[in-house]
C-alpha cells in the first residue's frame, strides 16, 4: 500500500437539511467518505464520517429551551446538552475550571461517527476526514463535539484501555478536550487561552 495513501483517496461530502421537516430550517445533516481505488480498479470506502450542524441562533426562533431541542435530536446530543448549555446558551468548557468562556457558541457540530477501516488506520486518514469536513461545514463560532468514551469496537465489544488511550491521544492532538465523562469538544473559534497567549506574545498584559 502506498505510504502517501491520502493523495490517492477520493473524498466525497454531502450536506443537506435534516429530513425531519421541523428541524430543516436550522439543522443540517452531513456525510463524508474516503474512497480508495485498488490495483484491480475496485473502489473501497476506507473511512466514513457523519453528523449534524445545528444553527443555535435560528433554533431559538423555534425553541425557547435549547435542551428541549437537543432532547429531540438524539440521546447523545441530549446528554451533551447537560455539559455545554448554561442559561440556555452554549459554552465550551474552555481552558480551565477557573477560566470560564463568556462568549456563547453560535452553532454546534456534532459528529455521530468517524470510522477508519482497520487496514487503513495510522495513515492520518481520520485527521484528513476532519480537515475536509471543516472545508465544507461552516465552523464560524462553532463548538465541535463527539462522544468518545465509552466507545464500542466493530464487534460491539468495549474497547481496551490501550485503545481508549489511543483514541484520547488522537483527539487531543486535534485540539479536543474532555467535557463530562463521555464527550470531547473543540472550540472552532480561538479559545480564550489561545487569545491570551497570542496577546502575550505581542507584549500585551492581560489581568
Amino acid at each position: 500500500m502506498h505510504p502517501d495513501i491520502i493523495s490517492e483517496l477520493e473524498f466525497e461530502f454531502t450536506v443537506k437539511p435534516s429530513e425531519l421537516e421541523e428541524f430543516s430550517h436550522f439543522l443540517l445533516d452531513f456525510n463524508g467518505k474516503a474512497i480508495y481505488c485498488d490495483e484491480d480498479a475496485e473502489e473501497k470506502v476506507v473511512a466514513r464520517l457523519k453528523g449534524h450542524r445545528l444553527d443555535l441562533a435560528s433554533a431559538r426562533e423555534h425553541y425557547e429551551d435549547l435542551q428541549e431541542l437537543f432532547d429531540s435530536i438524539s440521546a447523545e446530543v441530549s446528554d451533551l446538552g447537560a455539559h455545554i448549555l448554561t442559561n440556555n446558551e452554549c459554552f465550551v468548557e474552555c481552558c480551565s475550571r477557573d477560566e470560564v468562556e463568556t462568549t456563547p457558541c453560535a452553532a454546534l457540530v456534532y459528529i455521530d461517527e468517524l470510522v477508519v477501516e482497520k487496514p487503513y488506520r495510522g495513515m492520518h486518514i481520520g485527521t484528513e476526514m476532519l480537515k475536509r469536513m471543516s472545508q465544507v461545514i461552516d465552523l464560524n463560532k462553532t463548538l465541535v463535539a463527539l462522544k468518545a468514551m465509552p466507545i464500542l469496537d466493530e464487534d460491539m465489544n468495549e474497547r481496551t484501555p490501550a485503545q481508549i488511550k489511543q483514541l484520547k491521544h488522537f483527539y487531543s492532538k486535534l485540539g479536543f478536550r474532555h467535557s463530562g465523562e463521555h464527550y470531547m469538544v473543540k472550540d472552532a473559534r480561538d479559545c480564550h487561552a489561545q487569545r491570551k497567549r497570542a496577546l502575550a506574545r505581542e507584549g500585551v498584559r492581560i489581568p
